[in-house]
């Protein structure tokens, strides 16, 4: 086949996939995205959440998740504040308080203990860790607890199958998608017995990441700017103890004979609904402030709180609109599960 014809059928080919991916609504995605497993809720030809899973060979030893049990190596002993720093896997750390020791137990360093994920790590805290466990919660529990003590550091005692499951459903419900797409074996075999909706993608010219972009996705879900419609612009920053987000009008330009208060609600409507969005696809929690163009009227203030409400309705997380301060900053509540997805990333 010539060079010429070869090139037609490549484009043909690839005009052919952008038209599926283009026509495709309320699909996951979960893939490999430079060593990531990732999971993408894409709908209406946008994400609208995205969560990473784990490390792209799940299980793999350093990816620890809330039902495992692993053991433990205690590094160090903090008795002043109460706490020792254990390591899960080689290179990867953990807090361990000593209020969640077993009872009548002590440790010291150098011991073994077995350990359960407690709260992930989050703004640069280690994950914390609990060593009382429930055995009889597990199968075959007895035989577990006995296993525990013969066991070598980094082992786990107990790994968690469904953890993909459960940590897919925290970030996307099922009557948001059609189905789930895979081009990862482990994967696949893993959610099969929890999904009939699940599919193995298997051309490997066009790969997940590929087709539908999915680095320029990751790129624009961590961009400190977002692009409105309308020209205007949402400005996303972290600090510590909140996330700021600065609402601007960019090149926004009203139509000819609107008064500029209709105009400013108007790009603070769409920003408010864009921002619903990205607080969910960022997975951004705890206090938020935002800072949307001034309104004088009290009934368009009342117009964007509720357009904040009704687009928080939708969230996996619980979000709470407390209103319009004296200097006209909107402070909103999104309930902390999970870290958020630049966290994730890193």
């Amino acid at each position: 086949m010539s060079r010429i014809k070869l090139q037609s059928s490549e484009k043909e080919k690839a005009r052919k996939l952008h038209e599926m991916r283009r026509s495709e609504e309320g699909k996951v995605i979960i893939t490999d995205v430079d060593g990531k497993l990732i999971a993408f809720l894409l709908s209406d030809g946008k994400a609208s959440a995205v969560t990473v899973l784990g490390g792209k060979d799940y299980p793999e030893p350093d990816c620890i998740n809330s039902g495992d049990i692993v053991i433990a190596y205690v590094r160090d002993v903090k008795n002043d504040i109460g706490a020792a720093f254990i390591e899960y896997a080689s290179g990867h750390d953990g807090y361990l308080p000593l209020n969640k020791l077993p009872k009548n137990t002590s440790v010291k360093q150098g011991d073994l203990l077995p350990v359960k994920l407690f709260s992930y790590a989050q703004k640069g805290k280690r994950a914390t860790f609990t060593a009382k466990i429930d055995y009889s919660k597990y199968p075959d529990g007895d035989e577990l607890y006995e296993k525990s003590k013969h066991l070598t550091a980094y082992s786990f005692l107990y790994r968690d199958e469904a953890f993909l499951k459960d940590r897919l459903e925290k970030v996307i419900r099922k009557n948001e998608y059609t189905e789930i797409v895979t081009d990862l074996e482990s994967v696949y075999d893993n959610l099969k017995p929890f999904y009939e909706n699940i599919r193995l993608y298997t051309d490997k010219d066009f790969g997940l990441s590929k087709l539908y972009s999915l680095n320029t996705v990751i790129e624009d879900a961590i961009s400190k700017k977002v692009w409105l419609k309308c020209g205007g612009y949402l400005c996303i920053e972290h600090t510590e103890a909140m996330t700021v987000i600065d609402v601007n009008s960019g090149k926004f330009s009203p139509s000819k004979g609107t008064d500029k208060e209709s105009a400013y609600l108007a790009v603070n409507l769409e920003a408010a609904s864009e921002i619903c969005r990205q607080l969910r696809l960022r997975n951004i929690s705890g206090i938020i402030i935002i800072d949307f163009i001034n309104l004088v009227s009290s009934e368009d203030r009342e117009s964007l709180l509720n357009e904040l409400r009704s687009g928080s309705v939708n969230d996996t997380m619980k979000v709470s609109v407390a209103g319009i301060t004296a200097l006209g900053l909107v402070e909103m509540t999104r309930k902390k599960e999970l870290p958020p997805l630049y966290e994730q990333l890193r």
